[in-house]
């Protein structure tokens, strides 16, 4: 973070809105199975606010570049629009073949405390606040004229710099950041997906959409076991013994790498 803040004192000299400001998070998720580090991007600019995976942004660059169509797909499922200082959030997802976009008001109450940390020149301020079923640390700069942070997290009175959870399942950090000279044009891969417009739904909704995925699994290879039909895999699935084994395969997995970051809007898939 030594680098991240020698370079915001020097691009916050001149203060624009005109342009883009952008903010790099390192995200790292502490799963049971694994630890994931995704690199996020803040983008700041006019009256929006924007968070999303950096991948997308190498994989537009090299489109631009070279005249393709690569696609990618969000690995945090974090991809989020909002007006700046707002706490209405528009969120995006993908699922199978359809693009939708949740939206929300997610106003968060903050406690300021009176702990503070240095790291060089900037003298950090701690806030906390309970946030989707989880307990959050915040540790951020009012000298910084963004009242903004990574995901959902705003309404401080300065950009967060850090920001995680009690148990360490989620943590953000301030890397690194720049200024671009214009406001940058996100439409291809964030408003939409390549092109797919989103669908918009509503959290009920959306949780049924994936509830219908778990479940519809059961129902295709039940299907197929009426018919005597087989189903690809290591080897033929061509016994009832066989495709009810691989429905709990799969279920387990999907219900094993799901760890929502907001507890309370998280997908009820059955425990057993």
């Amino acid at each position: 973070m030594k680098n991240t803040i020698l370079i915001i004192s020097l691009l916050f000299t001149s203060f624009s809105f005109a342009q883009t400001h952008r903010f790099f998070y390192e995200l790292t998720v502490r799963k049971p199975s694994d630890t994931t580090t995704i690199n996020m991007v803040l983008d700041i600019s006019n009256n929006i606010t924007k968070f999303y995976d950096e991948e997308f942004l190498i994989i537009d660059s090299l489109n631009q570049t070279t005249n393709s169509k690569l696609q990618t797909n969000s690995v945090s499922d974090q991809l989020l629009v909002r007006k700046t200082n707002s706490s209405d959030n528009d969120q995006y997802h993908t699922h199978t073949y359809d693009y939708f976009v949740i939206k929300s008001n997610d106003k968060i109450n903050w406690k300021l405390e009176n702990e503070t940390k240095k790291i060089e020149n900037i003298t950090l301020q701690k806030a906390t606040t309970n946030f989707g079923g989880r307990n959050w640390t915040a540790w951020f700069d009012s000298k910084i004229p963004f009242q903004e942070g990574p995901y959902k997290f705003n309404g401080l009175s300065g950009l967060i710099y850090e920001i995680y959870d009690s148990q360490s399942i989620f943590h953000y950090s301030l890397v690194k950041n720049k200024n671009l000279p214009k406001i940058f044009d996100t439409k291809d891969f964030l408003e939409t997906h390549y092109g797919k417009k989103p669908i918009t739904i509503s959290l009920k909704q959306y949780q049924k959409v994936k509830l219908d995925y778990y479940n519809n699994i059961v129902e295709v290879l039940n299907e197929f076991a009426k018919k005597g039909g087989t189903i690809a895999s290591d080897h033929d699935l061509s016994t009832p013994e066989e495709i009810e084994k691989k429905r709990k395969t799969l279920q387990q997995s999907i219900k094993k790498y799901y760890l929502p970051i907001e507890m309370d809007k998280a997908i009820p898939y059955p425990k057993d």
